[in-house]
């Protein structure tokens, strides 16, 4: 006589009723039923495996009773679920492989859900699709919103320590200090001194103060955006004196108007990028290399490629190599510094030299809203030495043949030693094994749409050529939700929300746009400019050739010090722009100088690595030690670069 059937304790009809969110309708009735009908109930003994890393997808699971083990690549138990919990609901939709295995822990009861029936619910209503793509998202919606607080930050948003309550007592030191110095200002403007600088008679320190008071702060804070703000009421109250608070909202007003379509393109750019890792197309380059490359070098090549494809915004690119490549990496026994060195540094010189990334947009506004031309961001890629420097360094070690000393030749030779792949101190997180997965060309078609269409539309006039890049990313934005939303990636409202989300990231880019205009009106205004052209053809005489490699290390020494180059490019670009038209030098070589120093000064200062270190795996301080000396190294020979460029070419 056959056992009587379990009756469910756990998944029962409101269960599932409640998971699949149906109402009381008579459609949802008759598909809560057929559900029902097809669970199928299943017992698994003590370590057994329910389903296996690479198996085929052939249902989803929901446990009735009893605890399951998620298991990694190294066989570690990275999750545990007990009664009332379900998996493989993503996988058994999209019909991928598993990409974990699942182990019962004592005795377990699961009733299964095939795949075929599943596919069918989710044709034919609409709903259980949504749901499943809500339920897909949710956590990837999670961890984007952490990243993109870690991003801001990095940003000049805050500090690391800005979460941390201040006491009325340290607000006040601190804001005490500054209300001293406006006032300060405010007398100094009010007095017949200030009077004297209106007729020519300009005091440098008088001058000089508003740069003065913007480097300290930003050195003594951290809070580079914080400080130009401040910089620019400081501006204000120096030109418009007791109207300074109308000054300074005409000043931002105007910034705003001018810098319009640089914002929005700005904004648009941060939604695709969200859409791209939302849309889980970019996971879709870890399963092709691993299928298809053998070697080490192999991958590490690899990630430089897809660096190259996604060179849009470079913390996207460090998080798309550190989970996609990473693993694989670890596979090949490669060591993490020397990974991490391939994957953490390519991004930066290849966002810097393109001009329709997230850097290339900001410095090509930065020139324009200097009184440049935005064709001049072209004229400057050539002498962007160490983003070429860097790429070539890159290429170099990716493929065996970079010369090693220090940390890195240490961390290759304990891991051929059979040593761990990471350095101490490192925190290892398992792969998340539950991420969207997408293909490939949902990540490429975007991308060509947008070079495709940023190209047809632009404007040939008296022999130059601009691409409209605010263009091509509306008809960019327009393909790409058809082409998510036909192939059911994602719905409609989850599209809208991603590029809500996407917005969320640019908040201080943005930010820092408007009150970088500000700054750099306010300093003209006041004469810093012409000022600064009279001392620079006094000092150097005739050894100009000199400005270039000046330019440089001074602004290497000053995105080191901000340790954030959005600050540093709202001096540096004005001033050395300004200075080439003044000498008459190349203003491509200047510019150049500029957004090269912020490549190394960023990657001399410590604050970048606290947030590149954990979305590549591996210690920060580990890191910055082992990438430290190739910094400056290429730092030199970029220099030296100046010096001779600046001898040939003025």
């Amino acid at each position: 006589m056959p056992p009587a059937p379990i009756e469910p304790k756990t998944i029962t009809q409101a269960y599932i009723r409640d998971f699949f969110k149906f109402t009381d309708s008579d459609e949802d009735a008759i598909t809560l039923n057929f559900i029902m009908s097809h669970l199928v109930l299943k017992e698994y003994t003590h370590t057994r495996y329910i389903c296996r890393a690479g198996d085929d997808a052939d249902a989803m699971y929901f446990i009735e009773a009893g605890v399951v083990s998620v298991r990694g690549q190294n066989d570690e138990v990275i999750n545990e679920l007990d009664t009332g919990h379900y998996f493989g609901e993503y996988a058994a939709l999209t019909g991928d492989k598993r990409m974990a295995d699942i182990q019962a822990k004592g005795t377990v009861l699961v009733y299964q859900l095939d795949s075929k029936i599943l596919s069918v619910l989710a044709r034919s209503n609409d709903k259980i699709y949504s749901l499943f793509l809500k339920n897909a998202y949710g956590q990837a919606t999670d961890r984007y919103r952490k990243l993109v607080r870690s991003l801001n930050t990095r940003r000049g948003m805050g500090n690391p320590g800005s979460q941390k309550k201040l006491t009325f007592k340290s607000l006040f030191i601190n804001y005490y200090m500054v209300l001293l110095i406006f006032c300060a200002a405010m007398i100094i403007s009010l007095s017949p001194f200030a009077e004297e600088q209106t007729e020519g008679l300009r005091h440098p320190l008088w001058l000089c103060s508003p740069i003065i008071f913007l480097v300290g702060y930003i050195v003594i804070t951290k809070r580079a955006l914080e400080a130009i703000v401040l910089s620019v009421m400081y501006l204000t109250i120096m030109l418009a004196k007791l109207n300074f608070i109308g000054s300074f909202y005409e000043h931002v007003i105007g910034a705003v108007s001018e810098t319009a379509d640089l914002i929005l393109l700005v904004v648009l750019m941060g939604s695709l990028t969200r859409l791209f890792s939302a849309s889980g197309s970019i996971n879709a380059l870890k399963h092709i290399a691993e299928q298809r490359i053998k070697s080490g070098g192999g991958i590490l090549f690899a990630s430089f490629c897809s660096t190259v494809l996604i060179a849009i915004d470079e913390y996207l690119s460090v998080l798309i190599n550190g989970a996609c490549f990473m693993p694989l990496t670890d596979q090949k026994r490669v060591a993490r510094e020397k990974s991490s060195m391939v994957m953490g540094m390519s991004p930066g010189a290849l966002c810097i030299i393109s001009p329709i990334s997230l850097t290339g947009i900001y410095l090509a506004g930065m020139i324009a809203m200097s009184g440049g031309a935005k064709e001049l961001f072209f004229t400057a890629i050539p002498f962007n030495f160490t983003a070429f420097l860097t790429i070539f360094f890159v290429l170099l070690l990716s493929i065996g043949k970079a010369p090693l000393f220090g940390a890195l030749k240490e961390a290759i030779r304990r891991v051929k030693e059979g040593g761990p792949l990471w350095p101490e101190g490192t925190d290892i997180e398992e792969e998340d094994e539950g991420a969207n997965r997408g293909r490939v060309a949902n990540l490429i078609l975007p991308i060509l749409v947008f070079m495709a269409a940023s190209i047809i539309t632009g404007t040939l006039e008296a022999g130059s050529f601009s691409v409209n890049v605010l263009y091509g990313m509306f008809v960019t934005l327009i393909f790409t939700f058809f082409l998510y939303c036909f192939q059911r990636y994602m719905t409609p409202e989850q599209f809208l929300k991603n590029i809500v989300f996407g917005i969320e990231n640019m908040l201080a880019p943005i930010v820092m746009f408007v009150v970088s205009k500000c700054f750099a009106n306010g300093i003209a205004e006041i004469g810093f400019s012409a000022w600064l052209n009279e001392i620079v053809q006094t000092l150097l005489g005739g050894q100009a050739w000199l400005l270039p490699a000046i330019i440089f290390g001074l602004c290497t020494l000053m995105g080191a010090l901000f340790d954030n180059p959005l600050a540093m490019y709202a001096i540096g670009i004005p001033i050395a722009l300004n200075l080439s038209i003044s000498l008459q030098g190349n203003p491509g070589l200047y510019l150049g100088a500029v957004c090269a120093a912020g490549l190394v000064g960023n990657e001399i200062a410590m604050g970048d690595i606290f947030f590149i270190g954990p979305m590549l795996g591996i210690n920060p301080i580990a890191y910055y030690r082992t990438k430290l000396p190739y910094v400056i190294m290429i730092t030199l020979l970029a220099f030296l670069g100046y010096m001779a460029a600046g001898y040939y070419l003025g």
